[in-house]
């Protein structure tokens, strides 16, 4: 039932990820940090993968 309401509702579960990022970003700065919403967001899915290529590694890939 619950799948179902999420399909058509135009809100979102996104809204409480929202709601509690803004929460978290209050209490965290009124402590002295610098943080932003998209700082402490969760991030659903899968996440890219990066990957350092320092100087001379790609010094040496060019040989």
């Amino acid at each position: 039932m619950w799948i179902e309401f999420d399909r058509i509702s135009p809100i979102g579960d996104w809204r409480g990820d929202v709601h509690a990022a803004q929460i978290s970003v209050a209490t965290l700065n009124a402590q002295g940090g610098k943080f932003t919403i998209p700082d402490v967001m969760l991030k659903w899915g899968e996440q890219e993968e990066v990957t350092e290529v320092s100087a001379l590694e790609e010094w040496i890939s060019g040989l």
